[in-house]
């Protein structure tokens, strides 16, 4: 039973360069946790930006208990906000 997708804006990162890029968690990944999910943020996104953007994933998800996430999505803008999108299992 899924309860619905969410969307919202959990941080701002420092993003002098400007990039904009946005990264889909495999379901493996999520099945992982919290810290493997900022990991792999941080890996896909890259460098300095990269880094700052794992943390910030990493320390939500720790909060929001991965075991609900059905699925996640990380967007960031050229401001530098980072917002995440995703979808609970339960309640």
């Amino acid at each position: 039973m899924v309860m619905g997708i969410k969307k919202e804006i959990i941080g701002h990162v420092d993003n002098p360069e400007h990039l904009e890029k946005q990264v889909d968690i495999p379901t493996a990944v999520i099945i992982i946790g919290a810290a493997a999910m900022g990991t792999y943020v941080g890996f896909q996104i890259g460098g300095p930006v990269g880094a700052a953007v794992g943390a910030l994933v990493g320390a939500f998800v720790g909060a929001l208990a991965a075991c609900v996430i059905k699925r996640f999505r990380v967007r960031i803008n050229a401001k530098g906000d980072v917002e995440v999108e995703y979808e609970t299992r339960f309640a």
